[in-house]
């Protein structure tokens, strides 16, 4: 088994919506300024802007798409991370094959996921005893 952490952490960061937002400055019908927002370099706001440019129309597009794709990415790997965890748990138990090992788990998720995989894991290390032959 990996530990705990492996099945934790992501490759993809979590999508956050400020990063798909670009933002358009517009003054007497010219583009001035074409600025992408980040959360991780100190997120450009429209309110800024307004008070650096106050006679421009400003103009918010959030990349719906891109936003979208990303949150499913990150999800598909979330999960994949837990059918991983879920799998080399009953291996590691010698489980693999018992037919109550999906109902010793959901009991050992449901009393321990807010604690961490490790709580998982206690947890479901005392049900394989009720389970084992």
């Amino acid at each position: 088994m990996k530990p705990f952490d492996y099945y934790s952490k992501t490759q993809t960061r979590y999508p956050n919506k400020k990063d798909y937002i670009t933002f358009y400055v517009y003054d007497k019908g010219v583009c001035i300024l074409e600025e992408k927002s980040s959360s991780t370099t100190g997120s450009i706001t429209k309110s800024h802007l307004k008070q650096k440019y106050p006679n421009a129309v400003i103009q918010e597009i959030l990349d719906e798409e891109g936003y979208k794709a990303d949150q499913k990415q990150y999800g598909e790997e979330r999960h994949k991370l837990h059918e991983e965890f879920v799998n080399d748990l009953f291996e590691e138990f010698g489980v693999s094959d018992n037919p109550k090992r999906y109902t010793a788990f959901a009991l050992a998720w449901e009393d321990g996921h807010a604690y961490g995989l490790e709580e998982v894991y206690n947890k479901f290390d005392d049900l394989c005893e009720l389970i084992k032959d």
